[in-house]
Parts: C-alpha cells; structure tokens; sequence
C-alpha cells in the first residue's frame, strides 16, 4: 500500500486505523505465536485498505509494563505522534510506501524512552511471515532484555 502524508492523516483520523491489544509476560510477547499474530493481523488490515496497530503489554517481572507495538506508518515515528510529525518530515505530494515499524516503549528501553526500527517495507510484507516472525522475535529478545538488564 502507498499513500500520501494527507491520505495516510485522512486515515488515521478517520477511524481507519484497526487495534488490537493484547497482555503478555516478556517470555509470552517474545514467543513466535504472539508475534506471527500480531504481523498477520496487521498485514490483513493493509490488505483491507486500513492501518493497523497490534499492542502488547508486556508485564515484566519488575517494575512498569513495557509497551511494545507493530504498527503502520510511512516513517518511523510512533503512530500517535504521526499527525504532528510527519508531515513536517514528507512532502506533501508524493506516495510512500506504508511500513511495518517495531516499536517498543520503556523508560528503560533507553534514555529517550522509545525505540522505533523498521520490520518490514512495503516489499517485505508481501514475503514469508516466517521471516518476518524471526525477525520481530530476535528484536523484542534483544530490546526487552536491554530494558530488564536497566531493572536489574
């Protein structure tokens, strides 16, 4: 799916973006069937003409829950801040590829609070979701791991 920054705005203040959320430990939210859930439902939701968004929170052993996100969106920005950041990041006119963006947020995560990193471009999401799982899987091992080794 491609759009421009006003279609992409259109949509998510619309009521054109579909969400999920679910609860997990840190050993659940890193576990494949968590993760290939979370990139299917929000690839189905692209294939339908919407965004997605797929939360989990994550409940850790010590201390708050880590928010850890899939979402779509044309650059790697949280969602909820793309209506004040993105377009004074793109122009107006083109069409961007929407991508399929990490995001994970923690005051331990690191000192900003948030990581955000591309999972899949608009080429990826077409491919094999197994990749796609291995790929989130080793991301949110690794990052939510920097958040518990900050707790320590």
């Amino acid at each position: 799916m491609k759009l421009t920054v006003d279609n992409y705005l259109e949509l998510l203040t619309t009521n054109k973006v579909e969400q999920e959320t679910v609860d997990k430990t840190a050993a659940q939210a890193q576990q494949k069937t968590t993760l290939k859930a979370g990139i299917e439902f929000v690839i189905d939701q692209l294939d339908k003409g919407y965004l997605g968004q797929y939360l989990v929170n994550v409940k850790m052993k010590k201390g708050d829950p880590v928010s850890l996100r899939l979402e779509t969106n044309l650059i790697n920005v949280p969602m909820e801040e793309a209506e004040r950041l993105v377009p004074k990041l793109l122009d107006k006119g083109p069409a961007y590829p929407v991508n399929l963006y990490l995001v994970m947020e923690s005051d331990d995560v690191n000192k900003s609070g948030l990581r955000i990193d591309e999972l899949a471009n608009e080429t990826d999401q077409a491919g094999s979701v197994a990749n796609l799982t291995t790929k989130a899987q080793q991301w949110v091992a690794a990052h939510l791991a920097d958040v518990m080794e900050a707790r320590a």
